[in-house]
């Protein structure tokens, strides 16, 4: 668990459109403590002035309509505060620049995309633990899906020098959050030959393989498909790599299983719901399995829950219970 973490204020720098339906929100903010992949925040989605209330009594002459002024009373608002997982992070000074890619799915996310360079929102965090890197010599494969595709993209930018590969899926390529280089050659629809066609991988000198549901571009299939598939061509085994992914519950399990089948090392960056980011809320529960099934809690089961935003979110692979 991150121990600097605070609420801070971001202001906007760009809020840039990646697709049909994902931004890249770009955020600046003093005093913002260092950050690893892995890492997230959470975003009030909504202006920090509607949390500015001012009690008064409520004159409602009956029958008619009672006169409101809290905007929670007016239109559907955020309550709650967003997770989102950090897609990049640097520092200049006292100033970090941070980055989230979010999708619109919602009265928060669709909040996030009307904001302007200049504006204002409030952050808590930095929240969670972090992708542990491979060992040397190790082949470190990124496995991302949709919204799991942003830690992917952190992670890539601190493994610059090492061996890597990337594989990305996304439904169709009107969502692929991803930049696809104009003068990169179309990958087949059954080619997993990994190129440097993704603008955000090549730029750290990382080849990529993307695959869509529909063959609107690359790999027709499901990520864990072609991954599947290159795993066993090129005969992935034990040590030689290390697995890290993030992205719909369905795709990381496949993508654990894979990797357990293999004896491949597997990190997981799990995905919840979650009220505070912090523990207390307690609603992001996820089974592991316990070394010691004597141990607590739960003793005498050899399973437990533990909190995807303190204990997580990134979980060895084979200590999740799906």
């Amino acid at each position: 668990m991150n121990q600097r973490r605070g609420q801070f204020t971001g202001v906007v720098c760009a809020n840039i459109p990646l697709c049909r339906e994902h931004f890249k929100l770009v955020m600046e903010v003093r005093g913002f403590p260092p950050t690893k992949a892995g890492q997230f925040v959470q975003l009030l989605c909504r202006s920090t002035r509607d949390l500015d209330y001012v009690e008064r009594e409520l004159e409602w002459p009956s029958p008619q309509r009672p006169e409101v002024e809290n905007v929670d009373l007016i239109a559907p608002t955020a309550l709650l505060r967003r997770p989102f997982s950090l897609a990049g992070a640097t520092t200049d000074g006292e100033t970090a620049t941070i980055e989230v890619i979010h999708r619109v799915v919602g009265v928060g996310t669709d909040w996030l995309v009307q904001l302007r360079t200049g504006d204002e929102v409030g952050i808590l965090g930095p929240l969670g633990n972090t992708f542990s890197h491979p060992v040397e010599n190790q082949i470190a494969i990124l496995v991302g899906g949709g919204v799991g595709i942003p830690p992917m993209l952190y992670l890539a930018s601190e493994l610059v020098g090492k061996k890597v590969i990337a594989f990305c899926g996304a439904t169709t390529r009107d969502l692929l959050s991803l930049t696809v280089t104009a003068d990169a050659r179309t990958p087949g629809i059954d080619s997993i030959e990994p190129l440097y066609n993704i603008q955000e991988f090549a730029a750290h000198g990382i080849p990529a393989v993307i695959s869509t549901d529909d063959g609107s571009y690359g790999f027709r299939g499901f990520v864990t498909q072609s991954l599947q598939e290159y795993l066993d061509r090129f005969r992935i085994r034990g040590e030689m790599a290390v697995i890290y992914t993030c992205g719909p519950e369905v795709m990381m399990k496949r993508v654990a299983d894979l990797a357990r089948a293999r004896q491949i090392p597997c990190q997981v960056a799990v995905e919840r719901a979650m009220a505070c980011g912090m523990g207390t809320c307690q609603s992001c529960c996820i089974r592991v399995k316990k070394p010691d099934a004597s141990a607590v809690p739960l003793p005498g089961q050899d399973w437990c829950y533990r909190l995807a935003c303190t204990d997580g979110p990134v979980f060895a692979g084979e200590e999740l219970l799906w």
